[in-house]
C-alpha cells in the first residue's frame, strides 16, 4: 500500500481550513508511522492538515518519518518541552476551524474523522468531543469519559472500589461507569490522547496551560471549556485504538510521580477550601502508596513466571526429599542439615540454568522447556557429585526432584500458554489477515528482524469471518497480525478486536512502515518488530550472555577488593563494579551515540578501547561503524576477549 499525500496547497485554495490535526511525539517512531498513515487514509478528500511536534526525540523519529510524510508539517523541539507547550506550539500556527489533538501511539479507522466532524457541526454550544477508545487488546479505556477528581472519587479509585465496581455510579464515579461506553454523553473531562476542540474554543481559553508538564492537562482544559459556558460530549458510535503509555516515561515511578504532581497542580488551581486540603492529603498518600506499591511490584510482573517457577521447583524438592524418605529410607531423617537448604540452592541452580536455556524470553517451545530442564538435571547431579560427603544425602532425592520440576514446569507452561504470548511481539505460531502483497511484504520482514515466527494459517477477511469460530479453538491466546491497508481497513479490524477481545494476540503490520506494533501489557511499553531487530546485540540470548558476562566480571573484580582498594583508580573501578552488578552500567558499549542502534547501558569501556571518561580523538564516522559493527556482529565471547585486551584503560582516571 502506497501512503496517500494530500495537496495542502490545493485544499488550501478551496477556502476554509476544516480540520488541523496536532499530533504530540516522543521515541515513538514506529507507533506514530502506523499513526500517520491512518490519519491520512481517513483524511482523503477532507480539507485537513497534519501537524507533528516533536519534542526532541532521540530515535530518529524526524529524519526517517519526514521523507514519508513531506505533507506533514513538523515542528522540531530541542528539547522536551512536554505535551501542554507543544500542542500549543502546534495551535499557533494551525489553520483548521477544528483542532483534534491526537496521541502518537494510536490508530484511527477511514470513517472517523466524518463521523466526528459530523457529530460536531450539529452538537449545540459544543466546547470539545471525544471519543470512546480501546487498547491494544480491544478492551474499553475507561479515560475516555471522566469527571473532575474529588477527594471521595479519588478515595474510590486508589483503595480499588472503582475497579472492584466498574459501573457503579457511586464508587465509579471518576470514570462515570454508570454511563455505557457505546452511547453519546454530556461529560466533564475527556482525554487528551483524542480531543476535538473548536479553535474559537481553544483560543479564547487561552490552550493548554504549559504548567502542566505530562498528564492532568486534559482535566485542566476540560475544567475551563465548561467554567467558559460549554459543552463536553462524549461520542461513543465513534471508536480508535490507543496503545497507551508508549511516550511516558520508562520509569514507573517516575510516571506516578509525574501524573499525582499534575494532579496536584489542578488542585491548587481550580479547588479551595476544605476540598482542596483533603485532596492534598490523598494526593501525597498516593503517591507514597504508589512508590510502595512499584518497587514491591515491578520486579513480580517481570519475573514472574520466573518467581512462580521457582515454587514449582522448591514443591517439587519438598515432595522428593519427603517421598525418597519414606519409599527408599524406611521413614528415617537423613543424617545431614544438609536437607533443609538443600530445596533452596537446587531451585537456584535450576532456575539459572532454565535463564539460560532462553525459558524467560518470551516465547515458548516445549522441545526447549524439556532439554533445558534436563540439562538442569544434569548440572544438578554434577553439582550434588561434588559435594562433600559429609552432607550428601540422596542422588535419588536430586534425580527424583528434577523429575517432578520439569513435569511441573512443562504442565505449568501449558496453563500459561495463551499469556506468555503477550510478552512477546510475535509467538512461534500466528495467524495473518491481509492481501496477498501485504502478506508477501511481512514475510519478507521476519528474516530482517531475525524473527523465526511460524505463519500457521493465511487468511483474507472474509476467510477470517467464516472460520472466526474453529481458529479461536486451535489456542487461547493465538497471535494475530492484522495486515491493515484500504482492504483490510481499520474499522473492520476494530470491530473485530470488540468481539474477539479475549481470543486473539492483536498485531498490526504496515507494508509502508515496514514495521509491526502491539500492545498487551498496560504494565509494559509496546513492541515493535522493525529491520532494526538485525542487530545481534538486541537478540535475548546476547542479551542474556551479555548480563551475565557482566555480572561475572563485577564479582571478580569485587573479589580482588583487598588489593586495589589503596589505588585511587582501583576505587573508581571498585565503584564501577558495583554499578555494574546493580544494573546501571555495562563493561563494554558504545563509544558513541547513534540512536539507530539498540540500546545498551552507559559502559566502562567504549567500542574503540577506551575507558569512558576519556575524551574521543577518532573521527565520528569512524567511531560510528565501530559501535555498529559491535552491535551487528556481537558474540559474547568475544568481550572477555576485549576485557583482556583493554584491561589498562579500566584503570584509567576520571
Amino acid at each position: 500500500m502506497k501512503p496517500y499525500f494530500y495537496n495542502l496547497k490545493s485544499l488550501l485554495a478551496l477556502g476554509t481550513m476544516q480540520l488541523s490535526v496536532i499530533i504530540v511525539s516522543y521515541n515513538v517512531q514506529h507507533f506514530l508511522a502506523q499513526c500517520l498513515l491512518s490519519v491520512q487514509n481517513a483524511l482523503k478528500a477532507m480539507p485537513a492538515e497534519i501537524i507533528v511536534v516533536d519534542n526532541a526525540s532521540t530515535d530518529e523519529t524526524v529524519s526517517t518519518l519526514q521523507p514519508l510524510f513531506p505533507n506533514v508539517q513538523w515542528i522540531c523541539n530541542t528539547t522536551n518541552e512536554g505535551f501542554s507547550k507543544a500542542c500549543n506550539q502546534a495551535a499557533a500556527l494551525a489553520k483548521g476551524e477544528y483542532f483534534l489533538f491526537l496521541n502518537p501511539d494510536t490508530l484511527v479507522p477511514t470513517s472517523f474523522f466524518n463521523t466526528l466532524l459530523n457529530f460536531a457541526n450539529e452538537c449545540t454550544n459544543c466546547g470539545a468531543v471525544g471519543v470512546k477508545m480501546i487498547d491494544g487488546a480491544g478492551y474499553f479505556l475507561p479515560e475516555s469519559k471522566r469527571s473532575f477528581p474529588t477527594p471521595l472519587a479519588a478515595f474510590f479509585k486508589l483503595c480499588g472500589l472503582a475497579a472492584l465496581f466498574p459501573h457503579s455510579a457511586y464508587f465509579n464515579q471518576y470514570a462515570l461507569g454508570q454511563l455505557h461506553e457505546n452511547a453519546i454523553h454530556t461529560v466533564a473531562v475527556l482525554s487528551g490522547a483524542c480531543m476535538l476542540v473548536p479553535q474559537k474554543v481553544f483560543k479564547s481559553i487561552q490552550g493548554f496551560d504549559e504548567a502542566f508538564f505530562m498528564y492532568g492537562e486534559d482535566i485542566d482544559l476540560s475544567y475551563r471549556i465548561q467554567q467558559a459556558g460549554y459543552n463536553i460530549y462524549y461520542l461513543g458510535t465513534c471508536c480508535l485504538i490507543h496503545f497507551k503509555g508508549e511516550s511516558k516515561p520508562t520509569a514507573h515511578l517516575q510516571h506516578v510521580q509525574q501524573f499525582y504532581g499534575a494532579m496536584r497542580i489542578f488542585v491548587q488551581k481550580h479547588y479551595k477550601g476544605t476540598k482542596a486540603f483533603f485532596m492534598r492529603i490523598i494526593l501525597q498518600f498516593a503517591i507514597f502508596f504508589a512508590a510502595v506499591t512499584s518497587s514491591l511490584l515491578k520486579p513480580i510482573r517481570k519475573h514472574y513466571l520466573m518467581l512462580i517457577d521457582g515454587v514449582v521447583i522448591i514443591v517439587a524438592n519438598v515432595f522428593a526429599i519427603l517421598g525418597w524418605k519414606y519409599l527408599a529410607h524406611n521413614g528415617l531423617p537423613f543424617n545431614t542439615y544438609f536437607v533443609t537448604p538443600a530445596p533452596m540452592v537446587y531451585t537456584g541452580i535450576f532456575i539459572f540454568v532454565l535463564w539460560m536455556g532462553g525459558l524467560y524470553d518470551g516465547k515458548y517451545k516445549l522441545s526447549q522447556t524439556i532439554i533445558s530442564g534436563l540439562l538442569a538435571l544434569i548440572i544438578l547431579l554434577a553439582f550434588y557429585a561434588l559435594l562433600p560427603e559429609s552432607i550428601r544425602f540422596s542422588r535419588g532425592v536430586v534425580i527424583l526432584s528434577g523429575i517432578l520440576a520439569l513435569v511441573g514446569i512443562v504442565l505449568l507452561r501449558a496453563i500459561f500458554k495463551p499469556y506468555q504470548n503477550s510478552l512477546s511481539l510475535i509467538d512461534n505460531s500466528s495467524l495473518v489477515i491481509g492481501n496477498q502483497q501485504a502478506q508477501v511484504a511481512l514475510k519478507n520482514l521476519l528474516p530482517l528482524a531475525n524473527d523465526a515466527s511460524n505463519i500457521i494459517q493465511e487468511m483474507n477477511t472474509n476467510d477470517f469471518l467464516k472460520n472466526s469460530k474453529s481458529l479461536a479453538s486451535l489456542q487461547l491466546g493465538l497471535p494475530l497480525i492484522f495486515c491493515w491497508d484500504e482492504q483490510v481497513t481499520l474499522d473492520w479490524i476494530i470491530e473485530q478486536m470488540q468481539i474477539h477481545k479475549s481470543k486473539y494476540v492483536y498485531r498490526f503490520f504496515n507494508s509502508t512502515t515496514q514495521s509491526i506494533i502491539s500492545s498487551n501489557n498496560k504494565w509494559q511499553k509496546g513492541n515493535v518488530v522493525s529491520p532494526l531487530n538485525k542487530y545481534a546485540i538486541a537478540r535475548p540470548e546476547q542479551k542474556r550472555m551479555k548480563r551475565l558476562l557482566d555480572v561475572i566480571f563485577a564479582l571478580f573484580w569485587l573479589a580482588m577488593f583487598e588489593i586495589i582498594i589503596w589505588q585511587k583508580q582501583g576505587r573508581k573501578l571498585l565503584n564501577n563494579a558495583f554499578l555494574v552488578l546493580l544494573g546501571k552500567k555495562t563493561w563494554i558499549g558504545y563509544a558513541g551515540n547513534n540512536p539507530n542502534l539498540p540500546n545498551l547501558l552507559p559502559c566502562i569501556l567504549n567500542t574503540i578501547g577506551n575507558n569512558s571518561s576519556q575524551p574521543l580523538t577518532l573521527p565520528p564516522t569512524l567511531i560510528q561503524k565501530q559501535d555498529e559493527w559491535y552491535a551487528l556482529q556481537y558474540e559474547w565471547p568475544n568481550d572477555i576477549i576485549f576485557m583482556y585486551q583493554h584491561l589498562n584503560a579500566l584503570f584509567k582516571n576520571v
